[in-house]
């Protein structure tokens, strides 16, 4: 599931892992969102990297499972698998530098993502997988973060990377401080563990190469189904088109659109009938006038969606009120999106 900040696809997520499972599917749901708002969704007071079971009433074989993701240790995984020797995966894991780089270097993160899917996808003891994305920039990141990795993994990039003077641009703009400060405090040490590090790194490419076009065919796959979830205002309308036309150039199909938070019809006025102060009465009209026009806009952009989605399916979500993080209601949802 893709989508911007702040559109509910946390829940979402959770709510269709829980109906899955619920109708008896083996279940796993992966966030790979920093923020770690799918344990409150499924009612965890800690959530980890480890499988962890989601107790559902009335069963008692386990049907569905929540993971965060852990980029270190998925990243770990990576070098292990693709080093073409143990001294190499030694070298390259035990050097000081690699730490700092798996959390600096772009699309370390989204890669190890797509790594954990592929992981999950491969193993035939789950029957669905629900992957809950990060906003929606990031979940193209999260699609391109394969290439990215196989290109930089590449030897002749490797190779400029060791020889420039300006090595800074292939990470994230906030790091290029910490590393600078690394370098005021190691000295040459630092340049000499970097260095050594992109020698480790060498030869590896083929692997990420091969392990991108195993993603791609993954996303492609009938079996794959990607969920767009947004809101219906301008600004998530203007996102989504954008969205989807970048998922069209990628040529992964777009499942379906979630319309989420989606606002109730509310009366405009306070019926005569109802005897209120003056004050009271002109204060109670005020908020049943915004609302009013809240969901007169919403129902304008909603048009707008349905306008311009053609055939591409949609599901519409009514605002709920107060938290959602209960099973039950999870499962409400979720009889929605299961179609």
């Amino acid at each position: 599931m893709g989508g911007p900040g702040g559109v509910g696809k946390t829940t979402v997520a959770a709510a269709l892992g829980t109906q899955l499972a619920l109708e008896g599917h083996r279940t796993i749901v992966l966030t790979v969102d920093p923020a770690k708002r799918l344990a409150q969704a499924l009612g965890f007071k800690t959530f980890s990297s480890d499988l962890q079971n989601v107790p559902l009433p009335h069963t008692q074989e386990s049907k569905l499972f929540a993971s965060m993701l852990d980029t270190q240790r998925y990243f770990d995984k990576v070098i292990t698998r693709f080093a073409g020797s143990e001294k190499q995966k030694d070298k390259i894991l035990n050097n000081r530098l690699y730490r700092i780089m798996v959390e600096s270097l772009g699309g370390s993160h989204e890669y190890a993502a797509m790594e954990r899917l592929l992981e999950f996808a491969k193993d035939s003891s789950f029957e669905k997988i629900v992957v809950d994305t990060p906003p929606s920039q990031n979940a193209l990141d999260l699609l391109d973060a394969p290439q990215k990795l196989a290109n930089f993994m590449d030897n002749s990039v490797l190779r400029w990377f060791q020889k420039t003077k300006t090595p800074f641009s292939l990470f994230r703009h906030g790091t290029k401080i910490a590393i600078k400060l690394l370098e005021k405090l190691f000295g040459n040490d630092f340049f000499k563990a970097l260095a050594e590090v992109m020698d480790d790194l060498e030869g590896m490419h083929t692997g990420f190469r091969d392990r991108n076009l195993e993603v791609i065919q993954l996303l492609k796959s009938q079996a794959t189904g990607f969920f767009l979830v947004t809101y219906p205002s301008e600004v998530r309308f203007t996102e989504s088109l954008d969205f989807i036309k970048a998922l069209k150039e990628k040529e992964i199909p777009l499942s379906g659109v979630i319309l989420n938070r989606i606002e109730k019809e509310f009366p405009k006025e306070i019926p005569p009938s109802i005897e209120l102060p003056k004050q009271e009465r002109e204060e109670i009209e005020k908020v049943l006038t915004y609302r009013s026009e809240l969901v007169a806009q919403q129902q304008y952009w909603i048009s707008q969606f349905d306008s311009n989605l053609n055939k591409i399916p949609q599901i519409k979500l009514e605002k709920r009120s107060g938290p959602i993080h209960d099973l039950e209601t999870l499962s409400q949802i979720g009889k929605k999106l299961v179609f």
